[in-house]
């Protein structure tokens, strides 16, 4: 036992935290990309009134977003591996807010339809970005809850767009209210270009106590000046990386009717106001906010006592999911929207466990080919994000939606499948190697 007189260590060799400021920076811009994504959907009502469209028209406009953005992946991310996340990063976010800004100026179908569609490729490149920083700033026992962090404060951005929306709205309507988004974007990007850097070893502020800290696993790539090539068919014949992009084109896609197509259910289904409607959307949301981390932090503490991905990642995730699917059967039979959306949130909640279990699992089989492998399950799950929400409205029978609603549980039942035949272990595109639990960070 620690002696209470011995004397406390000097300051200078305790570990700094900038491996959380960057954990901070990166959970914000996340926040602020979702804000900007998803105002489109607690909007839809109003846009599609102000611009004289059609529902299905409106569909379009906010699924074109998925398409570019999921077909963008791959190219961001091999781009983030030879430029760096500090220049790759900042040149996405400072796209993606600009065409928010063009988004707001839109006076017609085709004009939405392209400013949607230039943000979605610009925001491509944010969480391939953001998993290799990761990777380099935080051992592996944190990339859980690292990963978490960052898939909460996605859903703190929808939460912050479903209220801001909702109070919003009506003073400033749908366009200022789109520039007034695009903002904190363009500031974020011009502070990130001069504070960060893309290794530990190379900002000023890092001592060597956090240094240590950091490398405890060896998960710092080290530096070269020659970039090693991309396996790439290596890679892509890989059934482990073919059912990582399944499961994630299954639950990205699903996910989207709370975010995008929730406030329409809840106002032609349920009866709801536009304002009423937003604030709802938000309470299922808001509850993934509370999930993720406790999803991370069970995955991590698992992995750390049965050194066992599958355990950690497989497990935690299909139980997830299961318990999840319970808890949304339950909603949608539920006739009173207060009781409805208390059942649906405790399902969000559960489920957003298995997000981090993916980020993780994608950053734990992924080598030095992090920024492609993780680009490529993210374009998976933006495919399906693009299908769900551009067909979705197809299968609502005037104000039935049950149609959508039993493709929305297959979706969740597929995934399932995907994680059970998954193999959590070895290197995709590199020789399987033998799974072993680093120390956990102090």
């Amino acid at each position: 036992m620690k002696n209470l007189a011995d004397p406390v260590p000097p300051l200078a060799e305790r570990p700094t935290c900038v491996r959380h400021l960057v954990l901070a920076a990166l959970c914000f811009i996340a926040a602020v990309g979702y804000i900007q994504r998803n105002s489109a959907g607690g909007a839809e009502t109003t846009i599609r009134a102000d611009l004289h469209v059609m529902r299905d028209d409106t569909g379009n406009a906010m699924g074109v977003f998925f398409l570019p953005y999921a077909l963008c992946q791959v190219p961001s991310g091999w781009l983030a591996q030879r430029w760096g996340g500090r220049r790759a990063l900042t040149i996405y976010a400072a796209g993606w807010s600009l065409m928010m800004a063009l988004t707001a100026a839109a006076t017609n179908l085709p004009v939405l339809i392209g400013a949607r569609g230039l943000m979605g490729a610009f925001q491509a490149g944010i969480f391939p970005c953001s998993t290799m920083i990761l990777a380099s700033w935080y051992p592996a026992t944190r990339r859980g809850f690292t990963s978490a962090m960052l898939n909460s404060f996605m859903l703190i951005g929808s939460v912050i767009a479903s209220w801001l929306t909702a109070q919003l709205i009506g003073p400033l309507g749908w366009r200022w209210l789109f520039l007034l988004y695009a903002v904190p974007g363009l500031a974020w990007a011009a502070w990130f270009a001069v504070w960060f850097r893309n290794r530990p070893q190379e900002h000023p502020a890092v001592n060597a106590a956090e240094l240590a800290l950091i490398s405890s696993d060896e998960n710092v790539p080290k530096k070269s000046t020659v970039p090693s090539s991309v396996p790439w068919l290596a890679i892509f014949l890989s059934m482990s990386l073919w059912l990582i992009c399944l499961q994630q084109f299954c639950r990205a896609g699903a996910l989207r009717f709370f975010d995008m197509w929730l406030p329409t259910y809840l106002q032609e289904a349920r009866g709801q106001s536009v304002m009423m409607a937003n604030y709802w959307t938000s309470l299922p949301l808001l509850a993934g906010v509370l999930g993720g981390p406790l999803g991370g932090l069970l995955s991590d503490f698992v992995l750390m006592r049965t050194h066992s991905r599958r355990a950690a990642r497989q497990g935690v995730t299909i139980g997830s999911i299961v318990i999840a699917l319970i808890f949304y059967g339950l909603a949608f039979q539920v006739a009173d929207v207060r009781g409805a959306m208390l059942l649906a949130s405790l399902g969000v909640c559960i489920w957003t466990f298995s997000s981090p279990c993916a980020y993780a699992l994608a950053m734990d089989v992924s080598g030095r080919n992090l920024g492609v492998i993780f680009a490529t399950m993210n374009m998976a799950g933006n495919l399906g994000a693009w299908a769900f929400t551009t067909f979705l409205p197809r299968l609502v029978d005037g104000k039935n939606w049950d149609y959508a609603l039993l493709v929305f549980a297959a979706m969740h039942v597929l995934a399932i499948v995907c994680w059970l035949l998954l193999n959590p272990n070895g290197t995709i595109g590199e020789r399987a190697e033998t799974v072993s639990c680093p120390k956990s960070e102090s």
